[in-house]
């Protein structure tokens, strides 16, 4: 169906002010995704603070003419995956899909770098925030349990030696 003028003024609107308004996007092919996979994804991206939206090239480059991918690099149909705030949350759904080998990145855009195909898998195999804080504080956490047991056992053996010789 095809969209009036005003359809189209509103569609770039908004996508100007995601451009401008969130950290970063991933471009990723249509071609491997079926209607309910698409569905299935963009139910867990919007679970994550993420968002999935198609758009026509026309639009897309009336909306941002400083779009950094050319029609060479986008050949194809495509989405995009858009990442509301800094934590790379959303991105990280895309993990399942690429062990079924069901989508296939682009390229993409944070933090004002145009990022290629591998960058983006990069970012998706990065461990969470979380994760890195929970490693951190076990890593720091370590010395100080050898601390406390080195400090324990003479007092320990002591008691032991001790014991020994009352009996």
């Amino acid at each position: 169906m095809k969209k009036t003028k005003k359809e189209k003024s509103k569609i770039i609107e908004s996508l100007k002010t995601k451009f401008e308004e969130n950290p970063g996007y991933v471009i990723f092919s249509l071609l491997n995704l079926d209607g309910e996979t698409l569905q299935t994804l963009r139910l867990q991206v919007k679970e994550k603070r993420g968002l999935i939206e198609v758009a026509k090239k026309t639009l897309i480059y009336k909306s941002n003419p400083e779009f950094p991918f050319s029609e060479e690099e986008l050949k194809e149909p495509f989405g995009f995956l858009w990442l509301l705030d800094e934590n790379l949350s959303a991105l990280k759904t895309l993990k399942d899909y690429k062990k079924e080998e069901k989508i296939k990145v682009l390229g993409g855009y944070f933090r004002g770098k145009k990022l290629s195909s591998r960058d983006i898998w990069g970012l998706v195999d990065l461990p969470s925030r979380e994760e890195l804080i929970s490693k951190l504080i076990f890593s720091l956490s370590l010395p100080l349990q050898r601390l406390t047991y080195d400090l324990k056992m003479p007092f320990s053996k002591l008691l032991l030696i001790l014991s020994a010789i009352k009996k």
